[in-house]
C-alpha cells in the first residue's frame, strides 16, 4: 500500500504530453552535412584503392593517388568546415576559418591515406 503514493507522480508524469521536437538548429544540420562528406570522402578513398592495381606501386604512391583522385569531395568539405568555423566564431575572418579549415580537412586526410596505406599492404601481402 505504500507504493501507491510513490506511484502517483509518476503516472501524472506519463500522463503528460511529451516535449515538442526541438527544431533542427543551423548548427546540428552543419554537423550533419560535414558527418556525410568526411564519410563520402573516405568512401571515396577506399573505393579507388579497392579498383587499384596493388601488386606494382608501393603502398605509399597508390593511396596518394587515390586521395588525388578524390579531390573534389575533399574541396567541399573544406569550404563546409571553413562555413561551420564562420557559424561557431563569427568574428573569424575569412582567411581564419579557411586555415582552420585546411588544418582540420588536412588531419581527416592523413588519417584517411593512412588506412588506405593499411589496406593496401594488407592486399599486397595477400598476393604473397
Amino acid at each position: 500500500m505504500t507504493r501507491a503514493p510513490a506511484l502517483l507522480p509518476l503516472l501524472l508524469l506519463a500522463a503528460c504530453d511529451a516535449a515538442p521536437p526541438r527544431v533542427d538548429p543551423k548548427g546540428q544540420q552543419l554537423r550533419a552535412e560535414l558527418d556525410k562528406l568526411t564519410a563520402d570522402f573516405g568512401k571515396c578513398v577506399d573505393d579507388k584503392i579497392a579498383a587499384a592495381d596493388v601488386s606494382k606501386d608501393p603502398a605509399g604512391s597508390i593511396a596518394i593517388a587515390a586521395v588525388k583522385a578524390c579531390r573534389p569531395i575533399r574541396n567541399a568539405l573544406t569550404l563546409k568546415v571553413a562555413s561551420f568555423d564562420r557559424f561557431g566564431h563569427p568574428n573569424h575572418t575569412p582567411n581564419q576559418a579557411e586555415a582552420v579549415a585546411q588544418a582540420s580537412v588536412g588531419v581527416i586526410e592523413k588519417e584517411v591515406r593512412e588506412k588506405a596505406v593499411v589496406t593496401i599492404v594488407k592486399r599486397q601481402n595477400q598476393m604473397k
